[in-house]
């Protein structure tokens, strides 16, 4: 039996105990807020830690979830000792789980990092993002939870309830954030995504928990119908909860703002209360020839399980863990197209890097593509093209010196034999490859096994940019055949 492996190209980060403090932190790394909450929360050392949070508790390590004041005292301990952040909560609006919350921000982050460069080095968190919390409530909770992960986003914070307004301002405020929060007014017939009422011509993503119920007739309904209470409090206001068409008729108002905004925004997203809620709005979507969306589920222990959805107008492709995370119980047909994949997997006695890597780039330089780069340092090589430039058909004219065509119709020249190779990666670096048909990226990575095993080595295949699945399931069958270990 194989012992754990551990990739050569991951950091393993062991995070400290948290400190308490009353302003944002911006020194803590992204590994260290991927840690938190993976399992059930310990209320009794959370109750040493915070002795506010301890005297709420119950025989020292019991919580009430019954008692609207515990819930939010809970909240505001881990935005404390989690994030340094201080927030004031009003007793008759929504106080929010942080867990739940913070995956939407993980997610996020994600969902931005893996799909916001073509380049083989992604700006990742020091890239400036601007992002749209559609219903922010009175916590503030995801552009305060932005604003501490990542120092250079900063956040446009709606609502139309003028208590929530009001708490959100003064958190921004605790937290020293008025600079990069703007808390904005709305009304319930005004658009969802404001851009040009706001001066904005791009932003780079919508978040949004829309409202669950369809009338305050269907709460009630639903409340009555339980057997049992439910497991936590519900402080929330019928303006939080209640909305025409319940989050499917919220979501289509976005989804139907979005096909007129395009690409003025990177991502849409929204978090789900109902798995049923997926299919419909992905039918909505497809209906509307969206193909680039992603879904995941958001955990927390044996909790209460919600889900997001997330579309672009773009080209550029997420992670596959970014667009179909956790979502095992959702029908196949309903996921996007999975944008990795394993090439091949070997023991390090049967190929070792470099032999790996004079095979890539040799199948990769004697391809027609507009781009190919290789970075010793990552092992990785990135490149771009117009079309199937690998298929018989297309390699048969340009060893014949004809011409060719790409995915939009346009020719392209003939190839003239007397070009060296670097001329011609030279000329065709000068294109703009953001508007290539595909891009893709190729990864050697080496597993490093127990004392006892050998370790293995694999190449990896990633779709970056284009609308053709079929292109990436090509290229990976020309990767398949070229690559041929004994």
């Amino acid at each position: 039996m194989r012992g754990p492996r551990k990739c050569a190209t991951a950091t393993d980060l062991r995070v400290s105990s948290t400190t308490v403090t009353q302003r944002p932190l911006v020194s803590r790394s992204d590994d260290y807020y991927k840690t938190l909450y993976p399992d059930v929360l310990d209320f009794s050392i959370l109750g040493q830690r915070d002795p506010e949070f301890g005297a709420v508790l119950q025989r020292g390590s019991y919580l009430n979830f019954a008692d609207p004041k515990s819930v939010m005292q809970l909240t505001k301990t881990l935005l404390k000792l989690d994030f340094g952040l201080t927030v004031d909560l009003p007793m008759d609006r929504l106080c929010p789980p942080v867990p739940n919350r913070h995956n939407y921000i993980i997610w996020l982050k994600e969902l931005l990092d893996s799909s916001s460069s073509p380049n083989i080095n992604p700006a990742g968190p020091t890239r400036n993002v601007v992002g749209l919390d559609i219903g922010t409530g009175a916590s503030l909770i995801y552009p305060l939870l932005g604003c501490t992960q990542r120092p250079s986003w900063s956040f446009i914070a709606t609502d139309v309830d003028a208590k929530s307004l009001a708490y959100a301002r003064k958190n921004a405020r605790l937290n020293n954030l008025e600079s990069r929060i703007r808390v904005v007014d709305r009304s319930v017939t005004d658009c969802l995504i404001p851009l040009d009422e706001l001066g904005l011509e791009t932003i780079d993503f919508v978040m949004v928990n829309p409202p669950f119920y369809t009338s305050e007739a269907e709460l009630m309904d639903l409340a009555r119908q339980k057997f049992r209470p439910p497991n936590t409090a519900c402080t929330g206001a019928p303006i939080e909860m209640v909305c025409d068409g319940g989050e499917i008729g919220f979501v289509r108002r976005i989804i139907n703002e979005s096909l007129v905004l395009g690409e003025r925004v990177q991502w849409y997203t929204s978090m789900l209360g109902k798995r049923s809620s997926l299919a419909v709005l992905i039918d909505t979507l497809k209906s509307h020839s969206v193909s680039n969306y992603a879904v995941t589920a958001f955990i927390q222990g044996n909790k209460t399980r919600r889900w997001a959805i997330g579309w672009s107008f773009g080209s550029r492709r997420p992670s596959l863990s970014a667009s179909r995370r956790y979502v095992p119980s959702v029908e196949k047909k309903l996921l996007p197209p999975p944008t990795e994949t394993t090439i091949g997997t070997w023991d390090i006695s049967q190929a070792t890097p470099e032999q790996l890597q004079r095979v890539i780039c040799g199948t990769m330089e004697s391809l027609d593509l507009i781009s190919w780069t290789w970075d010793e340092s990552l092992s990785r090589g990135v490149g771009f093209v117009n079309g199937n430039v690998w298929s018989r058909s297309y390699r048969r004219k340009r060893a014949k010196g004809c011409e060719t065509t790409d995915l939009t119709g346009e020719r392209v020249a003939k190839i003239d034999v007397s070009y060296s190779q670097k001329e011609k990666v030279e000329n065709k670096t000068k294109q703009h490859i953001a508007k290539c048909a595909f891009g893709f990226a190729i990864t050697i990575m080496v597993s490093r096994a127990s004392e006892y095993e050998e370790d293995e080595i694999s190449v990896m295949a990633r779709w970056l940019q284009g609308g053709e699945h079929a292109l990436f399931e090509s290229l990976t069958g020309l990767l398949r055949k070229s690559i041929r270990v004994r």
